[in-house]
């Protein structure tokens, strides 16, 4: 179904614009007016005239792709921009190489940053904008969780710094603790000797005299 709707969409695109071409060609120069040129430019801006399903079509195609493939598919499509900049079709491919969640060249980031620039543009047609709304939404859940699970590591090891640095603390409290021990009993040893001093100088004091 999809070759009669392109070449049905081709000839009318022909016909819109070979039309205004023999209109035109009746009349002088001054009598052509910058308002028919600026209407008929509006009529073959290519944005319009591509369906949302071109966009889902080549989802589905590209997601089947191996890897080789898909990196040819950049390739490809990369060309094609550096001739025409303002391809809408293969700007919104180039979006789903980097976005769609079958690529395995993906880039979310840069997905993203494509995207919502070609919506600040303002040159989607509704079903189109549906498309890219979806897509952009996505493309922001997944950038959003990316994020979060990036500083997951990063609060990780601050806390493995701080139970290691904790960890330290108390092993000197512990040491210390040890060595006060040490003096305690070795007080404790010195008492007891004196004591038995004591007690062995009484026992003489208290001893009959021969």
């Amino acid at each position: 179904m999809k070759i009669p709707v392109i070449l049905l969409c081709a000839c009318l695109a022909s016909a819109c614009a070979t039309q205004p071409n023999q209109t035109l060609s009746n009349k002088t120069p001054s009598e052509v007016s910058p308002v028919s040129k600026s209407t008929a430019a509006v009529k073959i801006v290519p944005s319009k005239s591509i369906d949302a399903i071109e966009f889902l079509s080549f989802a589905e195609v590209f997601s089947n792709l191996p890897i080789d493939s898909q990196k040819q598919a950049l390739i490809e499509t990369n060309q094609v921009l550096v001739l025409n900049p303002n391809d809408l079709l293969h700007r919104m491919k180039l979006v789903m190489i980097y976005g769609l969640p079958s690529s395995m060249i993906a880039d979310t980031v840069k997905a993203q940053q494509l995207l919502k620039k070609i919506m600040q543009e303002d040159i989607l047609a509704n079903s189109q904008l549906a498309f890219a709304n979806l897509l952009f939404d996505h493309l922001a859940v997944v950038n959003k969780s990316s994020k979060n699970n990036n500083g997951e590591p990063k609060r990780l090891d601050s806390l493995q710094q701080k139970n290691e640095n904790l960890q330290q603390k108390l092993d000197a409290t512990q040491q210390k603790l040890e060595a006060s021990q040490q003096k305690l009993e070795t007080a404790q040893q010195k008492l007891d000797e004196l004591k038995k001093i004591e007690k062995s100088m009484g026992e003489r004091d208290t001893a009959p005299k021969k």
